[in-house]
């Protein structure tokens, strides 16, 4: 990740392991242990699209093979 500034605040933003939860298809997945820059001043946090790209494919793939059975 290379993302130095901010999205929300500008200001400096830092490496660090999170928690994230996402809400898709009415559903809840929590990813411990997930790479991404946090701010230091708000808090506000930010997930590469790589990671995002490979969270909704997962999601994807647990929603659609519980409904096949």
């Amino acid at each position: 990740m290379t993302m130095n500034k901010c999205a929300v605040c500008n200001e400096e933003t830092k490496d660090a392991i999170v928690s994230y939860t996402f809400e898709r298809f009415g559903q809840k997945f929590t990813y411990p242990n997930i790479k991404a820059r946090v701010c230091k001043n708000c808090g506000e946090e930010f997930l590469d699209g790589v990671t995002v790209t490979k969270i909704e494919k997962e999601i994807r793939e647990r929603v659609f093979e519980k409904a096949a059975k």
